[in-house]
């Protein structure tokens, strides 16, 4: 709750010269700074429930409540006659609401990962487990992230046309997932698990289904999209070397 409550401070702290030193005529344009400084911690005020970790929460929020403290000094600057050294505390704040923010990325990037959303949670649905292509797209984004700080291998497997994709849980953890490209072709992503624990998980698979081609791929350093188109290509490379 306080965190909530701490931008609106910035903001009061701000707009405190209104009281302290005689008012301008003019309101223009210090009323639009008061709005936009006002928007802006609603903003930060919302940062405060975003489902990240609390440190990047606790950064961001301060970040963006330095930031509304400046918008609310320039607010005071053009209302009333404020001294140019009250003016100057607004560019320490937005100087430290920048190492606010770039502190936040620090730690959402190396220490705190974010989990990947829910598909249910994002409207799709799924057979027995297994995604559709559209969840893919929409999970890229967070699954290039994750890959930066924990390792994240694409499976992508050929299989019988009929193979039902909800065969293939029984030989995966619980955070891996499974998606169904198309009829037969299927991408495993691989939660924590580097090449070797890829080789593994294709093994147990081999054994008990009929695999007809499959390429594996770390990740990190690419994004999916260029990863997928490689995957793909390895799989006509496959095809194209046995016939």
């Amino acid at each position: 709750m306080w965190l909530s409550l701490l931008p609106w401070g910035f903001v009061l702290l701000g707009l405190l010269p209104l009281w302290l030193f005689p008012r301008q005529e003019s309101i223009y344009p210090g009323l639009v700074f008061l709005l936009a400084a006002l928007i802006l911690a609603a903003a930060a005020s919302l940062y405060a429930r975003v489902p990240l970790g609390p440190q990047v929460r606790l950064f961001w929020v301060l970040g963006l409540g330095l930031m509304s403290n400046v918008l609310a000094v320039a607010a005071s600057r053009d209302l009333a006659q404020v001294p140019e050294d009250v003016v100057a505390v607004a560019a320490v704040a937005s100087l430290m609401g920048g190492v606010m923010f770039l502190l936040g990325l620090f730690f959402l990037l190396r220490r705190e990962v974010p989990g990947l959303p829910s598909p249910m949670q994002m409207g799709f649905r799924h057979d027995g487990g297994v995604l559709p292509y559209s969840a893919l797209q929409v999970l890229a984004p967070s699954l290039e992230t994750l890959s930066a700080v924990r390792p994240v291998t694409l499976l992508l497997l050929h299989t019988r046309s009929e193979q039902p994709g909800t065969e293939l849980l029984q030989f995966l953890r619980q955070p891996d997932m499974v998606f169904e490209l198309k009829p037969g072709q299927f991408l495993i992503v691989l939660q924590g698990s580097g090449l070797e624990g890829a080789q593994a998980v294709f093994r147990r698979i081999r054994q008990n289904l009929v695999i007809r081609a499959y390429g594996v791929l770390p990740l990190q350093g690419r994004s999916l999209q260029q990863a997928l188109v490689q995957l793909e290509g390895e799989l006509e490379h496959y095809y194209l070397t046995q016939h």
